[in-house]
């Protein structure tokens, strides 16, 4: 059988030379760099964070001089012995390719006049990041006003990322330096971890404008516009609607005026278009995922004169007496199809059941009913499920956080954990049991310890502070940090209705749980450890 190798990274220089030949894209003259960059205590020079070169048209001749963006080193609590600097300066556009040719022999990056550490970039493949249409591009959070056309991208990327460890080892280090840079200017790197490192040249498409339009009659047109200096040419329009994972509608044509229909049956859907230079065999406009608003739903209600009143009781015996406002009626106006699908609806229906089906199988929301005669099934369930999230994404640690835990608890979970010396954690408090029984329990248990790394500890008198949410958590999983709510007690997971749901923004579960963790660090809130 022949084994699949992946492609020898390949110098995008060629490509960036073509993209750059005036009236390609844009008439560029310019080149504005904006560097991020780090200094050390114990590093010998400044080294970058992120750097982000985007191709400008300039009237002017003049290149003003590199400028830094804050009046001092931006410093975070999180790192004391760094310090950050912002630098933004403007490069003729000839110069790019020769800077370029530089990074690519191993010669280092010193367009601003100053050495900046890049360590060892390797070429990724050339990308592009259409503008913001409906659903949020994560690019465009990094991107210079990507708002029109959409932009070229090419990037080196840092493999190691060695020297910028401390950023994914604690991940609010890189959440507060992102906070003081947005600042500054809009640059969220915390949204976007994964570039670090990195240097992008970001080629905006300037030569031409258009825009998708969808008609009463679902047909959707494209309207364009040259630059004032480019020559028309030979452009195709495509456009596509999706729905239910099939296409429900598509249509192309040549851009010859500047408005152009483009007949499409009225079906369902998101919709794409795109715009392609045949000359240059280059992409020049293309728009995210985007929907037209079909339907608008509006509520008139009238407020009812009279107030509801009562009173709440106050621990002292005396009343509190409430006054809440009522609303007499509300009718519900819908204006467009009421329908969510071609389907009468049904289709709709089913796509919801099998979202919904999807999410239990990944344990993403997952509802336990227990009934009469099956208590013992539902329990067995539950607990089977919580130990295959661990088995699935514990293979760097997972944690318990539990007021109840006990140790039973921690026996039937974290035990469970199939991978050697990981970082296994519980936090509970004394309603899991005392301090004895749990470790009573715990070194009763006939266990070899094999491969186990486990610490138990518990939150007690006015050290850190009283918690009743119940996580599991998994800080490094595969796509960064993931977290559970198991919406009861482990010790009573199955046994009455509840649900074990998914969390978004699990890095937020994560820091709370650590900021209580190490708070609890002396050895009166350490109950068991292993080894």
């Amino acid at each position: 059988m022949n084994r699949y190798k992946p492609p020898e990274p390949r110098s995008p220089l060629p490509e960036l030379t073509q993209l750059l030949t005036p009236g390609v894209l844009g008439f560029y003259t310019h080149v504005e760099c904006t560097e991020l960059f780090a200094n050390r205590r114990d590093h010998d020079g400044a080294f970058n964070v992120f750097t982000l070169l985007v191709a400008e048209e300039r009237p002017d001749i003049e290149t003003p001089p590199a400028r830094f963006l804050t009046p001092k080193p931006i410093r975070i609590k999180s790192l004391n012995d760094w310090s950050f600097g912002l630098r933004r300066y403007t490069i003729p556009i000839n110069t790019l390719i020769p800077a370029l040719t530089a990074v690519e022999a191993g010669d280092g990056w010193k367009l601003s006049g100053d050495e900046l550490e890049i360590g060892k970039l390797f070429p990724m493949p050339a990308q592009f990041v259409p503008p913001n249409n409906g659903a949020a591009v994560p690019w465009n959070k990094l991107l210079k006003n990507n708002f029109w056309s959409g932009s070229h991208l090419l990037e080196w990327t840092h493999h190691g990322k060695e020297v910028l460890t401390p950023f994914f080892a604690d991940p609010r280090r890189l959440q507060e330096l992102s906070a003081q840079v947005e600042k500054h200017i809009p640059l969220q790197l915390a949204a976007m971890s994964d570039r670090l490192g990195n240097l992008v040249v970001q080629l905006p498409v300037t030569v031409l404008m258009a825009e998708f339009q969808r008609l009463h009659d679902g047909n959707f047109q494209v309207e364009h516009a040259w630059h004032p200096k480019a020559a028309p040419r030979p452009l195709i329009a495509v456009c596509e609607l999706e729905h239910d994972d099939i296409l429900t509608g598509f249509a192309s044509a040549s851009l010859e005026d500047r408005i152009t229909p483009l007949p499409m049956r009225a079906g369902r859907g998101l919709h794409r278009g795109f715009v392609w230079d045949e000359q240059n065999s280059t992409l020049l406009v293309a728009s995210g995922p985007g929907s037209f608003i079909s339907t608008v739903s509006f509520n008139m209600s009238s407020p009812d004169p009279e107030p509801r009143v009562f009173s709440v009781k106050n621990p002292n015996g005396s009343w509190d007496p409430r006054r809440v406002g009522l609303t007499a009626f509300s009718n519900q106006s819908l204006v467009g199809d009421p329908q969510p699908d071609d389907n009468g609806g049904w289709t709709a229906k089913r796509m919801y059941t099998e979202q919904a089906n999807r999410l239990a199988a990944e344990r993403r929301f997952v509802q336990y009913r227990p009934a009469h005669g099956n208590g013992n099934a539902c329990r067995r369930k539950a607990l089977d499920d919580l130990r295959a999230l661990i088995v699935a994404y514990g293979g760097k640690g997972a944690w318990l956080w539990d007021p109840y835990l006990s140790a039973n608890d921690i026996l039937e979970t974290l035990f469970y954990c199939p991978y050697q010396g990981v970082d296994l954690r519980g936090l509970t408090t004394l309603k899991g049991g005392s301090g004895d029984e749990i470790r009573q329990t715990l070194n009763g248990c006939q266990s070899n310890w094999r491969g186990l790394k486990l610490e138990l500890r518990v939150q007690t008198g006015s050290t850190g502070w009283d918690f009743h949410d119940r996580f599991l958590i998994f800080p490094s999983g595969p796509d960064g940090a993931m977290a559970w709510s198991l919406g009861t007690s482990v010790n009573s997971v199955g046994k009455a209705h509840h649900i074990l749901q998914k969390v978004d923004n699990a890095q937020l579960v994560v820091d709370a749980f650590t900021d209580l963790w190490e708070l609890l660090s002396e050895s009166d809130h350490l109950i068991w450890k292993k080894p």
